[in-house]
């Protein structure tokens, strides 16, 4: 993994800090919490890899900044539990050392209870706590554990209100958990020349693998990738599916030296500064040769940067990846991009092959080919699932297909099995 679970959680924590934003409900939560409990101060804290945030505080008033290192909480994100402390001077000799950390901690703030429960983010990470304290010895029992996991909840779903969207149904496990087990595999798909009838690349599509009843079950991408859409784990999928691919096509390239490896980016790596760095480095580590890579763009997001996605594209290029524009034909502004964006080549999706055929469906696509050939880009037609579509491409100009017709996609073990190169 590129990214490390620490600089996960800091990016996911991120997404939560904006003291533009105000929420009453919070101020109103964090009240009933202290004074249900009896504790004199509530505080919802937010922890990067530096900085603790307050961003939201009943009854005494501190700073809404400061640094990681002393940051009582930081101990409770770290350790991933709640943590609570009835008496700092009697709790700093507990054999728990959490516990003996934040009694120590405590004493130097002139505090003697502290109770604090984690917080979880949309990205299934710990981003933060739900906290309470007092300069006086409080009772700490199952009591007011369970209250304030009831209250962190709550708190949870107001912090993802601020953020603008809905929690993930992932939670409470999150697909960030999932991705630290390394149950996220590539399966590949042959792209094949119609001329020869071989594979000229594959293409690593993410699969998400969970124990079942009687073995391992693939989960279907639709319903993992609606939890990992819009969150920060779609580039850790990304680099995921990339690091393994590139390990099973290295050997490959034995066989078939002029093979290419198609992986997908999420539009998600244009708002992430040194994102084409972090890619460079996993090719390079593999020992690929980065000419032998094609990153396809997806359109799970709009690329409303302009100047920025263009930047991109061409760092990509200039370390020597080739950059194709995916699943052209449906999503946002496909021709637009198509013309604005230094791309190699395209491919067509499968809801304008499916249409090859008829008259429409062949003069969209033949004008797409002919684009291409114009503008000396590849281009390479998804959804070939019948003899007659690709019949339908050759008709119009395009040898390059990819669909069920050759092969679903496969594990890595099965890809010499198919005899395709």
């Amino acid at each position: 993994m590129f990214r490390t679970a620490q600089h996960r959680r800091s990016e996911s924590a991120r997404n939560y800090v904006d003291f533009s934003v105000e929420d009453p409900s919070l101020d109103t939560l964090l009240s009933l919490a202290a004074t249900t409990l009896g504790f004199t101060t509530a505080m919802v804290n937010i922890l990067d890899e530096d900085l603790q945030y307050t961003v939201a505080q009943y009854g005494d008033k501190g700073p809404t900044l400061m640094t990681r290192s002393t940051a009582t909480c930081a101990l409770v994100v770290d350790a991933g539990r709640a943590v609570a402390i009835g008496d700092s001077r009697r709790d700093v000799l507990s054999s728990d050392p959490l516990e003996a950390a934040a009694a120590a901690n405590l004493i130097r703030l002139d505090y003697r209870s502290y109770v604090a429960v984690p917080l979880v983010g949309r990205e299934g990470l710990v981003i933060g706590t739900l906290c309470l304290v007092d300069p006086e010895p409080h009772p700490a029992g199952d009591y007011v554990m369970s209250t304030l996991s009831d209250f962190a909840r709550v708190v949870e779903s107001h912090l993802d209100a601020i953020r603008g969207h809905g929690r993930s149904a992932w939670a409470p496990r999150g697909p960030g958990a999932i991705l630290d087990r390394g149950e996220f595999v590539p399966y590949f798909q042959p792209i094949i020349d119609l001329d020869t009838g071989r594979a000229v690349g594959f293409e690593a599509l993410a699969r998400l693998l969970r124990p079942g009843p009687t073995g391992t079950v693939v989960v279907p991408p639709d319903e993992f990738f609606a939890a990992v859409v819009d969150t920060d784990l779609e580039i850790d999928v990304d680099h995921t599916v990339l690091e393994a691919a590139l390990a099973s096509f290295r050997g490959w390239l034995a066989d078939a030296p002029d093979l290419d490896l198609h992986v997908n980016l999420c539009a998600r790596h244009l708002g992430v500064a040194g994102s084409v760095d972090q890619l460079d480095a996993i090719v390079t580590a593999s020992e690929v040769p980065a000419e032998r890579v094609v990153f396809e763009l997806t359109e799970t997001r709009s690329y409303t940067d302009s100047a920025r996605s263009v930047a991109f594209v061409e760092d990509l290029r200039r370390r020597g990846f080739r950059v194709v524009l995916d699943d052209l034909g449906t999503g946002h502004s496909s021709l637009e991009r198509l013309v604005d964006l230094p791309v190699d080549g395209f491919k067509v999706d499968k809801a304008l092959s499916r249409r090859m055929g008829s008259p429409d469906g062949d003069t969209l696509v033949g004008a797409l080919i002919g684009f291409a050939s114009v503008t000396d880009r590849s281009v390479v037609v998804e959804g070939i699932e019948t003899e007659e579509q690709a019949r339908s491409a050759r008709h119009n100009g395009c040898t390059l297909v990819q669909g069920f017709l050759y092969s679903h996609a496969v594990p890595a073990a099965g890809v010499r099995a198919l005899g395709l190169f």
